[in-house]
């Protein structure tokens, strides 16, 4: 199964954008930076320790080759973890750093930090030595996508819960990365800028171009009132999905191969029903179809059904 761009783009591009705590000590400044603050488990982690002198004179920095030792991550319940041979990953055997010098080392989180493969909210600490600054940094890590777990998606809109069968065998990376957005909160109290009643309603994330997802997969399901299906890119463009959901409100079969289906609505039916019902701006509207009222979700929760319960 081709494995999604999912730390590469989804979660990226939600996460911390660029992790960076920064802290000064004197002349020289601590930086520890994570390239998102929103992982998979099973996924790397990676980081970055870095100290610059920032002043005109000599500074020392004590045992700058086992700077990894002064990591450490911090669990619920204040729980602290210090790191697994953190020796494997060095800076430079040096003492001092002169005006401009800087020393620093990249590193996997989850090669030092083994409990890191077990979803929940951490902080990462570095504790240095001397008179350097301490730094921190927050990671979340959602629970690993199983291929052969049957997920749904319950939203919960103003008139009512509507839950969504996905589709993880016909579309295995755009069901990956729905799954995961919302984990992370992404599709709360997403909008509902559209609703052309007997063709689809849309609801829409705070999505950006980095929340791409590719590759595009056409899958052959039947698209039926109820089906859910993603926005593809604009022709012209490469092949790819945006995490905008689109629910059917009547069938597509026009739309079959040009969409991903990545799920069916299997309750719900009648809030389904009074959403489509909303008054809109209509066909002559500017935008056309919009709610003449603001309309939103209030949550979206992934649900896990017995294996095999499809």
């Amino acid at each position: 199964m081709p494995r999604c761009r999912l730390a590469a783009s989804s979660l990226a591009a939600l996460g911390a954008f660029l992790v960076a705590v920064a802290a000064d000590a004197g002349d020289v400044r601590t930086t520890l930076k994570l390239a998102q603050e929103v992982y998979e488990a099973g996924t790397p982690v990676r980081g970055e320790l870095t100290l610059v002198n920032e002043g005109e004179g000599w500074a020392e920095i004590p045992d700058a080759a086992h700077l990894a030792r002064r990591l450490e991550l911090r669990a619920a319940g204040g729980k602290v973890i210090h790191p697994r041979d953190p020796d494997r990953f060095g800076a430079a055997k040096t003492t001092a750093l002169g005006p401009g010098g800087f020393v620093g080392f990249a590193f996997d989180a989850a090669k030092l930090f083994p409990q890191l493969a077990q979803p929940g909210e951490y902080t990462l600490a570095f504790n240095p030595p001397g008179q350097l600054s301490a730094a921190s940094a927050p990671i979340r890590i959602l629970p690993a996508f199983d291929p052969n777990q049957d997920y749904r998606m319950k939203i919960v809109t103003p008139n009512g819960p509507i839950v969504i069968d996905l589709f993880e065998k016909e579309a295995p990376v755009a069901v990956h990365n729905v799954v995961q957005l919302a984990r992370t909160g992404f599709f709360d109290g997403a909008s509902i800028p559209k609703i052309q009643k007997g063709t689809a309603l849309i609801i829409r994330g705070p999505v950006t171009e980095r929340h791409r997802i590719v590759p595009f997969e056409k899958t052959n399901v039947p698209l039926l009132a109820g089906t859910v299906v993603l926005e593809p890119a604009p022709p012209g463009r490469r092949p790819a999905n945006y995490p905008k959901l689109i629910v059917l409100l009547g069938p597509k079969p026009d739309w079959q191969g040009r969409v991903t289906a990545v799920g069916q609505i299997v309750e719900g039916q009648e809030a389904l029903d009074r959403l489509a019902a909303v008054p809109t701006t209509g066909p002559g509207g500017v935008p056309p179809f919009k709610p003449l009222q603001p309309v939103s979700v209030d949550k979206a929760e992934i649900l896990e059904a017995p294996k095999g319960d499809r």
